[in-house]
């Protein structure tokens, strides 16, 4: 038999392959918590992304309805008065001008007769008559069938020298007859403010286009990049996928390596998006996996400082184990003797005490009322005296056999156990007027029948005979499915035990009351506590002096 392997078993091979294995775990854990968390910036990341998209798609769903608003009231107007009266009387052009002013997102408000011409510029850039025949936006709603408000892409105004996009409208009356045009100029400008807002790292772009392609805003915004699409890109790959998502893509642009989250806008044939550059957080990663490389190094020296004075220690402790282990051995030897001695001793005890009892009693049927009052007193008592040695006895093989005996495990009915005993315990209780109630039916446990049908009837003698004087007792038989094991109880309204005592009364031979007061032998519990141990369960007490008591035992499920 190859047995090569044997010296690491020994205790220094042991630490050496402890050294081993922890340098590797260390190592392992360090790898797992950098990967982990690149994994959680990345995340981090995405999560930043995506919430800045939110952000965009309700800030710019709050600003196309205040222009589509606007829109709408001064084509009303144009509806109620006409197109001249609009704007020719000076009330209504003092209230255009002020509803520009007011509104500090509007570039600017047009309306442009059915022919194309301008009727009104609310900045003045463009004196009436001037043809917006060739704008795109004009073209789109003059369009047959154009009855929604139209949104288009960013154009650069040379009169005002900004950049805006149009939301637009056509007017008809209530024959369907063309009216005009009312267009409200959205500054891009707009959109800074909340570019600025957003901290999510540097080389962050904000975006809204057109399903087409075509831009309403870009952030940072660049003059020259006004009018170009986003058709061709990858975003524009990726929607057509779905219309909601995050990715990592290059910019055409910029050439820059973002994470992108983008989505639709409900209702709108619009699409946000938002880019950012991971580098600035992989420089904040790499800087941590850094300090968690340097701590790795920093345990793995620690534990080899330690393994070699655990070295040290093990060569000492390992032979003071020996020791223990033939202390350990001896002091198990010996209780196994003990118990054995207890029980033969017990067993052997009993014939010479039967001759005694039965002498003693002999004299006293013969020689009562023969000798004199102290004689009979004297005879009575040694006549008590054998029979409570005889109970004690009795009750220590008892105890013996609990503790040496095999202990055979079956299927058991306990419901019929507890029956069984309170057929023992008949005349008892009917000596005590009790009421007895078992709660419910009680389940099949494995167990000793003989030693749990003991446990049940002790249980209840217990709880007939430390009854009250001043109530009829009662007794409360019952069990509960606690998941892996079965707590039963037993309880009684009796006299009760005060919390001090909770632990003691398991322990032989603890009396709490007189024998005059209450007889036994103060074996009982502590058989109980023997048969419950052997059985892989616990017992114990809740009581109050004077208010009853409740004794709780488990069992363990077993297939």
């Amino acid at each position: 038999m190859n047995t090569a392997w044997r010296p690491l078993l020994r205790p220094h091979g042991l630490l050496i392959v402890l050294a081993i294995f922890f340098a590797l775990a260390s190592m392992t854990v360090g790898t797992v918590m950098v990967l982990n968390d690149l994994r959680d910036m990345r995340a981090d990341v995405e999560g930043d992304t995506r919430a800045t998209v939110q952000l965009l798609d309700e800030h710019v769903n709050r600003l196309l309805d205040n222009a589509e608003l606007m829109v709408l009231r001064v084509a009303d107007r144009v509806v109620d008065q006409g197109l001249i009266a609009a704007v020719g009387l000076s009330g209504n052009r003092a209230s255009l001008t002020a509803m520009r002013r007011d509104t500090p997102y509007v570039a600017n408000i047009y309306l442009v007769d059915p022919a194309g011409r301008v009727v009104y510029d609310a900045e003045g850039f463009h004196p009436p008559g001037t043809s917006f025949a060739d704008q795109a936006w004009v073209k789109a709603v003059r369009a047959e069938g154009a009855t929604d408000t139209y949104v288009g892409p960013a154009i650069f105004d040379d009169a005002a020298r900004r950049v805006a996009f149009p939301v637009a409208r056509r007017v008809t009356d209530a024959t369907g007859a063309l009216l005009g045009f009312v267009a409200v100029l959205v500054d891009t400008n707009s959109f800074k403010a909340l570019y600025q807002r957003v901290e999510i790292g540097q080389a962050l772009v904000l975006g809204v286009a057109r399903l087409d392609g075509s831009v309403l805003v870009r952030q940072p915004s660049r003059p020259e990049e006004t009018g170009r699409p986003v058709s061709g890109t990858n975003l524009f790959e990726h929607l057509s996928r779905a219309a909601e998502d995050t990715f990592r893509g290059q910019s055409p642009h910029d050439q820059m390596l973002r994470v992108v989250a983008y989505r639709t806008l409900a209702g709108r044939n619009l699409i946000a998006w938002a880019g950012v550059s991971e580098e600035d957080a992989l420089d904040a990663w790499r800087r941590r996996s850094t300090r968690v490389a340097m701590v790795v190094g920093g345990v793995m020296l620690v534990l080899l400082t330690v393994i070699v004075l655990l070295g040290r220690q093990v060569s000492r402790e390992h032979k003071a184990a020996v020791e223990l282990a033939c202390l350990n051995r001896d002091l198990e030897r010996s209780n196994a003797d003990l118990e054995q001695f207890a029980y033969v001793a017990s067993h052997d005890l009993k014939e010479p005490l039967r001759n005694i009892a039965s002498y003693v009693q002999l004299l006293e049927r013969r020689y009562r009322g023969r000798l004199d009052p102290d004689a009979d007193a004297f005879i009575g008592y040694t006549v008590e005296g054998v029979r409570r040695m005889q109970a004690i006895i009795n009750e220590l093989l008892a105890y013996s056999r609990i503790g040496t005996g095999q202990l055979t495990l079956a299927p058991v009915q306990a419901g019929a156990l507890v029956s069984s005993a309170l057929a023992h315990l008949k005349s008892v209780i009917a000596e005590a007027q009790a009421v007895v109630e078992v709660k419910g039916p009680l389940p099949v446990v494995q167990a000793d029948a003989t030693q749990l049908g003991s446990l049940f009837q002790n249980l209840i003698a217990n709880a007939l005979k430390y009854r009250r004087d001043d109530v009829r007792a009662e007794v409360l038989i019952g069990c509960e499915d606690r998941g892996s094991l079965y707590a039963f109880y037993v309880r009684d309204n009796g006299i009760g035990i005060d919390q001090q005592y909770h632990r003691q009364i398991f322990d032989l031979f603890k009396r709490l009351h007189s024998r005059d007061s209450y007889g036994g032998t103060g074996i009982g519990l502590a058989i109980c506590q023997r048969v419950v141990e052997r059985h892989g369960g616990r017992i114990w007490v809740e009581s109050e002096a004077g208010r009853g008591s409740t004794f709780w035992f488990t069992l363990p499920k077993r297939g």
